[in-house]
């Protein structure tokens, strides 16, 4: 039986269906990717699901008893004071219910209460594991948390972090029926491969929305079209239904050109023989044909999906060979580290650049540096006399004026040398028509806004673009569009993103900032990935910092196997406390579960129910034995992985000599 069926599902707003007629089923291991141009319905479906919207007519059945995890846009109510742990923990109240449960019942010595509380004791670990606060720990590490911030009150976490913690609490509770909107949003690269493996590994049905196509075509095994004459589901993930899609197409195009090209053909023989009496009968049958052609041509509906647009942006004015030059560039925030050794490089004419690194290498204050909107704390960063710069940050259409209408704001950003031809040709590749020209800017939609920003970027003439995360709040169609506008652009180009599609499409070296400097990669996205998937195998997790790799130098042999050596050092420095803590804890969790088998033999004895006070000492000691047990299971498997760890990158050092 499906989890989810949908019959018929039909949703109108203001009088404009969002989408019509939807038959889906979605069974375990499913995962439907619901895919489509902005303003089809997509998360409106989602919410119809959930039961937050009531479709206008149709059935959303769920599978009796089925569990409904939902990660929706937008963030709710939050208890600001909880810790993050703790907050992501209470989306499993069961367990906390559970042991007040079993508290009541064995002060009150209910054998009946306690015997199905053993049995729901039992389906409990089985759904949600021996260890929650473990697989709560894991899945916000995979979400890019590090462990120090595990007790921060939630308050603290910016409104980026916040979505990533509801994120993991919706992940921890487990479903049968997951629904994600938009997960994706403000995760960075890491963040975003390790959703990927979790929703593989995931066992119930996935139906989620995603703009990045790299993820769709890696998690989906479903798609849903909507937008389009009739909602459409196929098997596969989204390169192979944007295949299907094209050669669908044109085949209806080649079935209405000859439908045409019949329909034409009666209609001329109608013309020539209609006035003769001998064939006045056949020129009416004819024409009764015709008109049953065009009732089949109508039928031919070709579905509106964004076309490659012919469009001319404007020429940048020429810089400088060198457009921008970084000497000695330090930066550290209060009370913290220095994010990357001196910094010295030089950005050229025509370069397209992007950033990349983990989360907190300092990508964003890099380009801010680079900006002027922070300022380093050692080092400059030096313009040349000609570059003008335009900046595209993740707040920026913030800084849009609401009160204007689109073609007052664009007359205030654009330089006036833009054409027509120019402007309307970029306002088409973000999908802004002129029927927006006379909307207030408040009126537009976050997605609106940023397009609009973007576009005005394109059509000021820059020769050096600054972009931070220019693809969130961005669609598909809307992200396809900025990749024709990137591989169109004739200036140079400094930007952060984390769409892989984007970065593989439209940027020609990737520069990898980190603790131990700069690396660059001048063959693009594809050889930044190979390393940093090679670096994640063989990286340690503690060592001393790298030193500085600046473009185009490598390191010396002799320096080489200095660094290496330092690194060998510091592994075996905290290999021998960390095997003592070890072993302290292997001991100590097998004198647990030795008490813990000690205490169930005790409570199992009916002697032991008639003792009241004795038994609720017992129940006591047996749940802090538990919860010790569980905690010890945390600390002695994260010791293990550092251990293995440490001692493989000590044999690999060991091994280089």
């Amino acid at each position: 039986m499906s989890i989810l069926t949908l019959v018929d599902v039909t949703k109108s707003y203001a009088g404009h269906d969002l989408f019509s007629g939807i038959c889906l089923e979605v069974d375990h291991g499913e995962r439907v990717a619901v895919v489509g141009p902005n303003g089809c319905g997509k998360s409106t479906l989602l919410r119809a699901i959930t039961g937050d919207v009531e479709p206008d007519s149709g059935k959303i059945k769920i599978a009796q008893g089925a569990r409904v995890g939902y990660a929706a846009q937008e963030l709710g109510d939050l208890d600001l004071e909880s810790g993050l742990l703790s907050w992501v923990l209470e989306a499993l109240p069961s367990w906390a219910d559970f042991w007040h449960e079993w508290e009541q019942a064995a002060q009150s010595g209910d054998k009946n209460k306690l015997e199905k509380l053993a049995a729901r004791q039992a389906h409990l670990e089985q759904t949600f594991g021996y260890n929650p606060e473990h697989k709560a720990g894991a899945i916000l590490l995979g979400l890019g948390f590090a462990m120090e911030q595990f007790e921060q009150p939630m308050r603290r976490l910016s409104g980026g972090w916040r979505e990533r913690a509801k994120l993991a609490r919706v992940l921890l509770a487990g479903a049968d029926l997951l629904i994600l909107d938009e997960p994706t949003n403000h995760l960075d690269l890491e963040a975003v491969e390790w959703l990927e493996q979790f929703l593989l590994a995931f066992q119930g049905a996935l139906i989620f929305v995603v703009h990045e196509r790299t993820f769709l075509d890696n998690v989906a095994s479903h798609v849903l079209f909507l937008g389009g004459s009739k909602p459409v589901v196929k098997k596969g993930n989204f390169t192979s239904f944007l295949e299907w899609f094209v050669e669908n197409e044109k085949h209806k195009e080649r079935q209405a050109a000859k439908i045409s090209a019949r329909i034409e053909h009666n209609l001329d023989y109608v013309r020539r023989f209609r006035a003769q009496a001998r064939k006045a009968s056949q020129a009416q049958s004819k024409l009764k044909q015709a008109e049953r052609l065009r009732g089949e041509l109508d039928d031919f509906t070709l579905e509106k999906r964004r076309k490659t647009l012919s469009f001319t942006l404007p020429k940048p004015d020429r810089s400088d060979k060198v457009v921008a030059h970084a000497k000695d560039l330090e930066f550290a925030f209060p009370g913290k580290p220095a994010l990357w050794p001196a910094l010295t490089f030089d950005i050229f004419r025509g370069q397209s650049i992007a950033l990349a690194g983990p989360n907190g290498a300092g990508k964003s204050t890099l380009l801010k540096l680079m900006v002027g909107e922070l300022h380093p704390n050692k080092g400059q960063v030096l313009l040349g006399p000609s570059t003008r710069m335009a900046y595209f940050s993740q707040h920026q259409a913030e800084v849009l004026v609401g009160s204007n209408t689109v073609r007052a704001e664009l007359r205030r950003l654009l330089d006036p040398r833009t054409t027509e031809e120019e402007l309307c040709g970029v306002l088409g590749l973000f999908l802004l028509g002129e029927d927006y020209f006379d909307r207030p800017v408040s009126k537009l939609s976050g997605g609106e806004k940023s397009r609009l920003a973007l576009a005005s970027l394109f059509m000021n003439r820059a020769n050096f673009i600054v972009m931070d995360e220019p693809t969130n709040h961005l669609d598909m169609e809307s992200r396809e569009g900025l990749i024709e506008a990137l591989n169109g652009y004739e200036g140079t180009l400094l930007l952060v993103a984390h769409d892989r599609f984007l970065l593989t499409e439209a940027v020609d070296e990737v520069w990898a900032v980190g603790p131990e400097g700069l690396r660059v990669f001048e063959n693009g996205f594809g050889e930044y990935d190979d390393w940093r998937r090679a670096e994640a195998v063989r990286a340690a997790q503690a060592g001393p910092a790298g030193v500085i790799l600046e473009p185009g130098r490598r390191r010396p042999d002799k320096e080489e196997r200095r660094r290496r050596a330092e690194i060998r050092n510091a592994v075996s420095k905290e290999l021998a406390p960390k095997k003592e803590a070890y072993a302290r804890v292997e001991r100590e969790l097998e004198s647990i579960m030795a008490r813990q088998t000690e205490l169930e033999t005790l409570l199992a004895d009916p002697a032991t129910y008639s003792k009241t006070e004795e038994f609720v000492r017992l129940t006591s000691e047996y749940k802090q034995a538990k919860e010790r047990e569980e905690q010890l299971f945390m600390d002695f498997s994260s010791l293990e992985e550092s251990i293995t760890e440490l001692e493989r990158r000590r044999d690999e050092l060991l091994a280089e000599e």
